[in-house]
């Protein structure tokens, strides 16, 4: 009898094997304008920020280098959610993507997901390639409507026996601040279970300079990081409580690009475009793990979720699944990644292309002249005009201000003793051959992948050829909104 049981034991392993496994259920979690280092998992200056972001990096994987593809919103997002660089989709500013492009929300629908999309939502354009079940975008900084709206949609869930892809994209840290306007401002949401005074910010972040109303400021940015960090913990209870913690794989990804202050955010420095990346998979992801050896991005969210879910992948990415390295593998080729800017909002043109490693980093701003001046979003606030002031009495200051409205051409750095790329040494008579290396690979990423500008990128002293390769390029985008 043991002997016919034991036979029968190794003639249904094949049959087992081959038994589709349940579909999995997918909390996909994203924060706008978080920087790398503003939680406290990641080294941030506020003791106690953000525990639940924290617990969930103990439950699960984090990645030390994860990067934004794009260091602004809906070009970002269309990314991670297509797989394809922003010349190739579409998203060369805030465009919608080309009409033949593949979208994992389609991949999902297609193989019976029922999909949310909290929040972002005029970021994911044209909207029925983003198919969602159920949309809100008024709630993402509201946890007491996060909680119903996510009870609500796990529900449906389950009484229709569907796997689910709840994206929830929390706006905060996004300006506006809270409290900015006075002790009951709010900033578009509820109240935050702490308000972080100037006083508790011990340090200012290195590619900032330390003046009053920057850490004011800074203040109001980390209050809205506690509510991000108030919200993210609502959802993850409310998951526990309906009984899905188990067999839910958690993505958060904070955030689609750096905080919304000079040198940060709609620029391709480190602090623009790395991110913090956290993947909770019970029974798959061992807990407390922290990945050194691989550099992700946004380019490769698309395809590890759908290996993940065991899903067919979008045929012609550019991104990679690095789903082998979630399951505790090494993969090779993983040392650099490729950044890019393009339009800012209102269609103003400051094209960038960056390589970087993890100590290094090449920039070409195509836009500096010497007579442009740059222009976005993230010089709105107190910080920019505390260091136009401060320029008036400090020289240092001063070059810094003139250096980030007009930049120069080229810009490389060396973070291993530079963290915060200051120190631009492009010029650097030992740094050639390296430099060399680096645009040699960013220049072959761009003619493979059909960059418009790469062949005044190989032609850097053809200014006529850059003229020409960027009015064209304008003039292509000059309707599409």
């Amino acid at each position: 009898m043991k002997h016919i049981l034991t036979c029968l034991a190794v003639l249904l392993i094949p049959l087992c094997a081959s038994l589709p496994a349940e579909p999995l259920n997918i909390l996909f979690l994203t924060a706008d304008d978080l920087n790398h280092d503003s939680l406290g998992v990641t080294g941030g200056p506020i003791k106690d920020l953000t525990p639940h972001i924290d617990r969930l990096a103990a439950d699960g994987l984090r990645f030390e280098y994860a990067y934004s593809t794009v260091a602004v919103c809906q070009p970002v997002r269309q990314i991670m959610f297509t797989g394809l660089y922003p010349h190739r989709n579409g998203s060369m500013g805030f465009f919608p993507i080309k009409p033949g492009v593949r979208t994992l929300n389609e991949q999902l629908r297609d193989a019976g997901y029922l999909i949310s999309r909290l929040g972002k939502g005029p970021h994911l354009k044209p909207n029925d390639k983003f198919h969602a079940d159920i949309e809100d975008d008024s709630v993402s900084r509201h946890p007491s409507r996060l909680e119903e709206i996510t009870r609500g949609f796990l529900r449906r869930a389950r009484m229709e026996n569907r796997p689910f892809f709840h994206n929830v994209n929390c706006y905060d840290p996004h300006r506006p601040f809270i409290g900015m306007k006075g002790p009951e401002d709010l900033a578009l949401g509820e109240a935050p279970s702490r308000w972080i005074k100037p006083e508790e910010v011990t340090s200012v972040p290195g590619f900032l300079e330390d003046l009053p109303d920057i850490r004011r400021e800074l203040a109001g940015y980390y209050t809205n990081v506690r509510r991000l960090d108030d919200c993210i913990g609502t959802i993850l209870r409310v998951l526990e409580e309906e009984g899905f913690a188990e067999n839910t794989m958690v993505v958060f990804y904070g955030g689609d690009h750096g905080m919304s202050f000079p040198f940060s955010k709609s620029n391709d420095y480190e602090t623009s475009v790395r991110g913090t990346l956290i993947v909770r998979w019970p029974g798959v992801v061992k807990p407390g793990r922290l990945d050194r050896d691989h550099m992700v991005s946004t380019l490769d969210f698309t395809p590890t979720l759908l290996e993940a879910a065991r899903l067919p992948a979008i045929p012609g990415t550019d991104g990679r699944s690095f789903l082998p390295v979630i399951h505790g593998g090494k993969l090779e080729g993983w040392d650099h990644v490729f950044t890019f800017y393009n339009a800012a909002y209102g269609n103003r043109w400051l094209p960038m292309r960056s390589i970087r490693t993890r100590d290094k980093s090449y920039i070409w701003n195509a836009w500096s002249d010497g007579e442009k001046k740059y222009r976005t979003e993230n010089m709105a606030g107190l910080s920019w005009n505390a260091m136009l002031a401060a320029a008036e009495t400090h020289p240092e200051i001063k070059a810094r201000c003139e250096f980030y409205q007009f930049r120069v051409p080229q810009e490389f750095y060396d973070m291993s003793s530079d963290r915060f790329e200051r120190d631009n040494r492009i010029d650097d008579p030992a740094r050639q051959a390296e430099i060399d290396v680096m645009r040699g690979k960013l220049l072959a990423l761009m003619r493979r992948t059909g960059d418009p500008l790469a062949e005044a990128f190989a032609d850097l002293g053809n200014k006529q050829l850059l003229t020409d390769s960027l009015q064209k390029l304008e003039r292509e985008y000059s309707g599409n909104k």
